[in-house]
């Protein structure tokens, strides 16, 4: 790679042997650096390919050096974790996201997130945990104090990655749809849920996976279940299938979506395994 010019010390334009032009980001990237300076492959930690159809170049060059090296260890930190991949996308918006959050630092400006606070602890145990890390790293070497609702925000932020590129706003809808439909199933049985066990970790991740659908709009297949095959359910777990019915009701009201008889049936299923087997 040549280098060509350089945005801060983390981002530089360069370009390849095929004349193609990059924006890359590395640890001291740019600095020193002048036209025609060679670049090392090793040095490169994220690239961007420099066209003008690409709107999040302009969010990754107007980034403060700080926030972009911050960006790139709060990277490695969580995919090394929970397993995770941050594509470029993803890293745009946690980069952007990092960015401001110096910002208001020092500005002493406070996002309060407390009424979610307690429901993504429960539902993302964790990604807040890693979350709790990550601001931990960021208060020491950006030498600033953070919020507790930074927890909550970067915890949104791990989810997404895990998830097929959605918005932080699409995973507050769903969490707190989620926490909703938990809420539910815990009054209406009496029961606290093992939030530890794998019957209640195979019930929120087909939650995930259906309030997914339903809050991107995606079109739905029926599995084309036998009726009689529902009814059994319904009549063999009555108690459920009324926990069900109100599950169907909270998301119809939230969301306008009116589950079939194929979720119903999946979800009677899913919630007995989590209330009796737990």
């Amino acid at each position: 790679m040549i280098f060509e010019k350089s945005y801060n010390n983390s981002a530089a334009l360069v370009k390849d042997e095929a004349g193609v032009e990059w924006i890359v980001i590395g640890k001291g990237i740019g600095f020193g650096k002048k036209a025609g300076d060679v670049i090392e492959e090793e040095k490169i930690e994220r690239r961007f390919k420099n066209t003008d159809q690409d709107t999040t170049l302009k969010t990754v060059t107007s980034l403060s050096s700080l926030a972009l090296s911050l960006t790139n260890k709060m990277v490695e930190l969580s995919q090394r974790e929970l397993g995770i991949k941050f594509d470029n996308y993803a890293y745009t918006s946690l980069a952007d996201h990092v960015d401001f959050m110096l910002t208001r630092s020092k500005e002493n400006l406070v996002l309060d997130n407390q009424m979610m606070q307690w429901e993504v602890i429960k539902l993302y145990p964790k990604e807040v945990a890693v979350a709790k890390e990550l601001v931990t790293m960021v208060e020491k070497e950006a030498k600033v104090t953070l919020p507790d609702s930074e927890v909550v925000f970067l915890t949104y932020h791990l989810v997404n990655v895990g998830f097929d590129k959605e918005t932080v706003q699409e995973t507050m809808e769903l969490s707190k749809l989620l926490d909703g439909i938990l809420r539910i199933v815990s009054l209406e049985t009496g029961k606290k849920l093992d939030r530890t066990s794998f019957n209640y970790s195979r019930f929120v991740t087909h939650l995930r996976a259906l309030l997914i659908q339903i809050i991107k709009k995606q079109e739905r297949k029926n599995d084309g279940l036998d009726p009689i095959f529902g009814q059994l359910m319904k009549q063999k777990y009555p108690e459920t299938s009324k926990v069900v019915t109100k599950i169907a009701y909270f998301i119809k009201e939230k969301t306008g979506y009116q589950l079939s008889e194929d979720d119903e049936v999946y979800l009677i299923l899913h919630a007995w395994r989590v209330c009796i087997i737990n």
